[in-house]
């Protein structure tokens, strides 16, 4: 690592700038160009240069014939952001629903895989309203779904019949 620069820990590189972990979880799945960055995170080559100067000097990242690329550190880096940032990226898009509720009755290798969940969105329905039916909007999302799979804290006949 270049000790001439601020002295930074690799938590501090991973975790206090939202740019530099996009750049990381952009970079896991391929190399890109400035260009490539530019247009995926809508951002400005200049605005980017530092966080890539930082990847770069921290030897996180190299760049190779204009395209950028992990390092052997850096991969093991990325591998191993990918299930810390996807829980959080979970728990953040509905914080308030998800830490009202008691996650303790979930069993722990449920938990442990919350990320898994990817892209969701949230139904909620007032029960006295919906004693007897099935909200349409669920119905409908379940029956054109290719697989689900559901946690039910009720039971509910018709559940079954879809």
């Amino acid at each position: 690592m270049n000790k001439q620069t601020v002295a930074l820990t690799l938590s501090d590189i991973v975790c206090l700038s939202e740019k530099r972990r996009t750049i990381l979880l952009l970079l896991g799945k391929k190399g890109h160009t400035i260009d490539e960055f530019t247009e995926k995170m809508n951002m400005t080559a200049h605005s980017l240069a530092p966080q890539l100067k930082t990847l770069r000097d921290e030897e996180i990242v190299i760049l190779k014939d204009g395209m950028y690329e992990l390092t052997n550190i850096g991969r093991v880096l990325v591998e191993n952001m990918y299930p810390l940032f996807g829980t959080i990226d979970i728990l953040e898009k509905d914080y308030r629903y998800w830490f009202s509720r008691n996650l303790s009755v979930i069993p722990a290798d449920l938990m442990e895989r919350i990320r898994e969940i990817g892209s969701y969105k949230l139904l909620e329905y007032d029960i006295s309203e919906y004693m007897f039916d099935v909200p349409a909007e669920f119905s409908d999302n379940f029956k054109k779904s290719k697989s689900a799979m559901c946690l039910l804290t009720v039971y509910h006949p018709v559940y079954t019949e879809m």
